[in-house]
Parts: structure tokens; C-alpha cells; sequence
């Protein structure tokens, strides 16, 4: 019996006539807008598919209510067969007054939106009474164009994937208008109620229409949509489908629209006039075309200072692509962000201070919320700004100050988290000044590392690799050939590495490579201790990617040093002067070992960073000499007095 029914069953899917039914995703009522006709859909539960073709009478408006406009056609039939593939429902329709069969593809986009293609409308052929659906499906053309069925009982969806934020727009119609609309008062936003629950916190959008003086297409009007649903077409358009919240159910003509964008043009829109998406080709082709520019949600005032020595621009070192501009009252951070189509711009305005802990209101362009942040600052020292940073905390949660100030909560130890790994982070002076070196020397230098961060032989500034191919250079003894590390005499400012060093002389002891040009220099920055262990910051003027970048130094010995450099500008957490893995955020290890010679002039010099304030401006070395000896004014006074004594 269970096997008879199954049997049964399955016939009523495939072959039976009027026999297969709809069940979710598509049973419901629709309605789409099909070559200039208003059309509603209705899939039934029995099979049953009825669609009604209606034409709006001319000057009839937008407010006509879709039950007066004029009924062209009227299409019934039902499903013949329903079959699963792998991205569509493929259904074959048979239209009961015509006696001839379709095909349907149906693509369920989302929930409340379902996209279908259609071949014609195929009799049997007398000869076979038979109808080939393969043949017929086969005929619907891929490049064909999509008819979008909306959900007359739809319920909103997420849409944070096609928008986010508080922005300003300009707007543009293709026919009809004659320019483009910028109204300083039109807005786009996107942002949830505080205390809206997770699941529906970006369900709807609102765009604010400003009206232009002198273009007749603009006009004033603040409209809700609800968002129906996204997804992505094949060549990468973003397709959103949505609904005008304040337009009531008898007016569908004015309820449904379509917005297309791209992941790679965020900023830019193509939006539809009617219940359809076809009319949409890119971002810039379509009846309405919007850019958007992210601006800040509200616009804080300051209440303090911050001291004048932080004043500048700097270079957040976790972070190289970001820029920050920080003046007495404000902390300008512009960072390039790769998903976006502009930059992030984040302003923190002072509020309150404690010490050196500083209270601030963050806002980000084209983000929906302000928050209290903390910043607690470390003296500057060399171009060096050292500081930790408290979680966020919503603003508008501490709105009456007289019950709760946000200094006691957002600066609290607690707020800075409970990592035992932290370490401060690090804004560098953009571009530094120089500054003395923490160690000086003259060294011989060997390399371990990632192949691609070795320190190589080239000509800084040229195309030439190697100098001394072919001997067109100077010529050079191997035995005298070393890697030399220098940081000597009045350029104590910066370090010299040269890969291929020739420490040759010529038979006047002068050495032969006295005109060779360093292959890197680093300029010194900034260094401090931290953990126990002795950071440098370096500019590499010459580097096209990072300029900055992190060493972790330390005097292993009497005449040894090692240094390990980070693989970006940050010194990781685990990086220490042995490391030179990524693993480690270190790309490269340096061991240094002393190599003065009697006439360099070139002593050693160490400073572990204990101590980053003290003023190292000039460090002279001076030099006894023993070849020539000057008696001073009080040795001869004393030797005429001794004499007059004994006469």
C-alpha cells in the first residue's frame, strides 16, 4: 500500500496533468511589471497558475489604485510538471485556453523575490501527440532577460550587505531630467534603532529627497523602503530588492523598486522606476542613478586640550595605510580600507581628561553611531607617541551625564581589556626627524631571513642589481669582501648596511672602497624599552612599500649585537631579537659583531632604551694622544716660582 502510494505521488510530480502542486518557496500571490502591463501572479497549492495583465490609464497617476486600471489579457493555466536542477525550479506550464505548453525557469532569489525566464508557448505536434520538454526548455535563451515575481505577503530581510550607514547622495533621472540634483539636506540612512534585536537590525533604509531649484525632475520627499532581499548576478552586480514602507497595499504599482551596485562601486547606484530589475545594467545605467558620499552621524564639540607636543602628522605603525592628523582639540585617522570605494575617516574629539588618560567622542564617516573611547598617552619622546586604546562604548548610552559619567567607565582599567600580552601602540612623526642612533659602531653583519628580505647588493635610486658585474666597478680582493653594518663619526643618525663592503687597502692604507655607496640606510626614529625588550623604529626613504619599520635590538655580548626586523611596521608580540619568522612578525635577523680597525675612529656606543626621554643630541668622543705633549700656564708658573726658591 505505502509502495502504491509513493508510486502515485511521484506521477502527480512528473507527468500528471493539472496534477503537480506548489509549496513553498513558490506558492504565493506576486506582482512584477512585465512589458509596460502591471501583472499579478498567483501560484496556488492545487497547481492552479493564473496571471492578470493590466494597463494604468493614461494621466491616471500614481495614486490610482491598481483595481482601476484597464485589463489587457488574462492568462490560466497550471503546473503540468515541476522538477528540481541544480539552481532553478524548472517548471512546465500549461495554459489551459491555448492548449500549448511552456517553460518555466524559476530562480528563487530570496524569500520574497522569485526571477523567472520563459520560453514561448509549444502545441503538440499532431504526428507524435507527444511534446518534447527538454527541447522546449532548451529553447529559452541564457542572455534573456529576467521577469522579477515580488511577494505580495512579504516580510523585510537583512540588506547590511548592499548598505550600511549614514551618507548623503546626489541623484539623477535618465530621461526626463536634465542634471544632477545635489541638495546639501539629502540623506540616505541605514542604521537600526539602539536596543533593535539581532536579527532585524538593517531591515530598512530611509532616503531623504532634497529638492534642487533649478531641475524640474527633483522633487522633495522622504520615503522608507523596507529591504525584500540581495543577491548576485552572474558578472557581479549586487541586486537589491525592496519595498516603499508608506505606500499602502492597493498601490503596488508604487510599492516595489530595484537597486543594483557592486562591490568594487559601492558608492554608485542604479535604481528601477517600477517593479522591475531588467532596466538595470551597471551602477551608472539605470532610469535613476544615486552616489552616495559616507558622512559623520552628528558633529561633536570638544571640551579640552590635548597637549600641544602631539600636534602633527603621524603614521600609525600597526596600520601603515592610515594616516593621522592630530591637532589641539582633535584626532583626524584616515585609513584606506580595501572593500570600500573610499576611504574611513574616523574623528575623536576630546571630552574629558584624567592625567594622561583622555576621554573621546568617536565618529566615523558613514557609520550609524557615536561612541566614547579612552586614550591613555605616554610622554612623546624622539618622534615617538605610545598609547592604549579602551573598548567602545555607545554614546548615546551616557545621553544624561548627571546619572552617569563615562570618564569613571570608558577610561577604568577594565575597559582596556585583559590580554597579559598587550603592549602599547605606536604613532611615528610623519616624516621623523632624525635622531641619534641608540647604538653606534663599526660592524661586520650576518643575515637570516625570508629570501625576499634579505638585504641585497643595489644601487640605491637605480635599476642596476649587483655594481661589480663584469669589474666595470673598482675590483676587490674575496678575502677582503664583508657585509659592514656602520653607524660612525657625525652620521650617527642613521645606519649604513652595505651587503658587499671591500675593506681592501691600497698601499697608502687608504681603503679602496672609500667612494662606495651604502645598499640600505636606515634613519633612526625612535626607540624605547618595553617587556624587557629594546625597540627601534626606522625610515627607509627609499622603500616603495613601508617606509617604517620595527627592530627588536640587544646587545648579546661585549662586541655582539643582534637585531630582528618586522615583517611590516609593527613589531609583533612574540618577536624577539632571535626571530626572523613570520610566525613571529619578523622577517629578518641581523647578528652583528664589532670589526673597528685601529684608524676607523668608529667606538662603540649602547643604549637599551631604558631611559627614552634623556636628550642624546650630540655624543662627542674624544681621544687622548700621547705624541705630543703641551705643558699648560700653571706648570710653568709653578717651575718659575720652584726656581726663584733656591736663589
Amino acid at each position: 500500500m505505502l509502495i502504491f502510494l509513493f508510486v502515485l505521488s511521484f506521477l502527480r510530480l512528473t507527468v500528471g496533468i493539472g496534477l503537480c502542486t506548489f509549496d513553498q518557496p513558490l506558492l504565493g500571490e506576486y506582482y512584477s511589471h512585465e512589458n509596460g502591463l502591471e501583472t499579478h501572479t498567483s501560484l496556488k497549492l492545487n497547481g492552479d497558475i493564473d496571471r492578470l495583465y493590466y494597463r494604468r490609464e493614461s494621466g491616471a497617476g500614481a495614486t490610482q489604485k491598481d483595481s482601476g486600471g484597464l485589463l489587457v489579457s488574462k492568462d490560466v493555466g497550471e503546473c503540468f510538471q515541476l522538477n528540481l536542477k541544480r539552481y532553478y525550479y524548472e517548471l512546465i506550464y500549461r495554459d489551459k485556453s491555448q492548449s500549448c505548453f511552456q517553460c518555466y525557469q524559476m530562480f528563487n532569489r530570496t524569500k520574497n523575490i522569485i526571477q523567472l525566464r520563459k520560453s514561448s508557448c509549444e502545441e503538440i505536434t499532431l504526428l507524435t501527440n507527444q511534446m518534447n520538454f527538454e527541447e522546449l526548455c532548451r529553447t529559452i535563451d541564457e542572455q534573456s532577460e529576467f521577469i522579477t515575481l515580488f511577494s505580495k505577503s512579504y516580510s523585510a530581510e537583512e540588506c547590511r550587505r548592499t548598505m550600511y550607514g549614514t551618507y548623503h547622495f546626489t541623484y539623477e533621472f535618465r530621461e526626463g531630467g536634465i542634471g544632477i540634483c545635489d541638495n546639501p539636506t539629502s540623506r540616505l540612512i541605514s542604521c537600526p534603532d539602539p536596543g533593535t534585536p539581532f536579527e532585524a537590525v538593517n531591515e530598512r533604509f530611509r532616503m531623504k529627497y532634497g529638492y534642487c531649484k533649478h531641475l524640474t525632475s527633483s522633487f522633495d520627499a522622504d520615503q522608507l523602503y523596507q529591504c525584500l532581499g540581495s543577491w548576485l548576478t552572474t558578472d557581479g552586480n549586487i541586486i537589491t530588492a525592496f519595498a516603499n514602507e508608506r505606500v499602502g497595499s492597493e498601490r503596488w504599482y508604487d510599492k516595489f523598486r530595484c537597486m543594483l551596485t557592486r562591490k568594487d562601486q559601492p558608492q554608485w547606484f542604479a535604481k528601477s522606476l517600477f517593479a522591475e530589475c531588467s532596466s538595470l545594467s551597471s551602477p551608472t545605467d539605470g532610469p535613476e542613478k544615486v552616489i552616495i558620499t559616507p558622512i559623520i552621524p552628528e558633529e561633536p564639540t570638544s571640551s579640552c586640550y590635548f597637549p600641544s607636543n602631539l600636534t602633527g602628522q603621524w603614521i600609525n605603525t600597526a596600520n601603515v595605510n592610515a594616516r593621522v592628523l592630530i591637532n589641539a582639540t582633535h584626532i583626524h585617522e584616515i585609513a584606506k580600507v580595501n572593500n570600500r570605494g573610499w576611504l574611513r575617516e574616523t574623528y575623536y574629539i576630546c571630552q574629558q581628561t584624567s592625567r594622561s588618560q583622555y576621554l573621546v567622542k568617536s565618529v566615523t564617516k558613514g557609520e550609524c553611531f557615536s561612541y566614547y573611547i579612552c586614550f591613555d598617552f605616554k610622554d612623546r619622546h624622539h618622534n615617538i607617541l605610545r598609547y592604549r586604546k579602551s573598548k567602545s562604548f555607545m554614546s548615546n548610552v551616557y545621553d544624561d551625564l548627571s546619572k552617569r559619567d563615562p570618564l569613571y567607565e570608558v577610561c577604568s582599567w577594565i575597559s582596556f581589556g585583559n590580554d597579559a600580552n598587550w603592549k602599547y601602540q605606536v604613532f611615528v612623526l610623519d616624516p621623523p626627524a632624525p635622531i641619534e642612533c641608540p647604538f653606534t659602531g663599526m660592524w661586520t653583519f650576518k643575515q637570516v631571513g625570508q629570501p625576499n628580505s634579505l638585504i641585497q647588493t643595489r644601487i640605491r635610486g637605480g635599476i642596476t642589481p649587483r655594481p661589480r658585474d663584469h669589474g666595470w666597478y673598482i675590483t676587490c680582493d674575496p678575502q677582503y669582501m664583508v657585509s659592514q653594518w656602520t653607524i660612525c663619526g657625525d652620521q650617527t643618525k642613521s645606519m649604513f648596511a652595505d651587503r658587499e663592503y671591500c675593506r681592501q687597502l691600497d698601499p697608502y692604507g687608504t681603503p679602496i672602497g672609500v667612494y662606495e655607496q651604502p645598499d640600505y640606510i636606515y634613519q633612526c626614529a625612535g626607540y624605547w624599552r618595553e617587556d624587557s625588550r629594546s625597540y627601534l623604529i626606522t625610515y627607509d626613504r627609499d622603500d616603495p612599500y613601508i617606509n617604517f619599520k620595527c627592530w627588536v635590538y640587544e646587545r648579546i655580548d661585549l662586541f655582539k649585537i643582534y637585531l630582528s626586523r618586522s615583517a611590516g611596521s609593527f613589531c609583533g608580540f612574540n618577536q624577539t631579537s632571535q626571530s626572523f619568522e613570520a610566525q613571529d612578525g619578523a622577517d629578518l635577523k641581523i647578528e652583528l659583531e664589532e670589526a673597528e680597525r685601529i684608524h676607523d675612529d668608529c667606538p662603540i656606543r649602547y643604549d637599551d632604551g631604558r631611559n627614552p626621554w634623556q636628550v642624546v643630541d650630540e655624543f662627542l668622543f674624544y681621544y687622548a694622544s700621547a705624541t705630543t705633549l703641551m705643558p699648560s700656564l700653571f706648570i710653568y708658573i709653578f717651575l718659575i716660582l720652584l726656581i726663584m726658591n733656591f736663589f
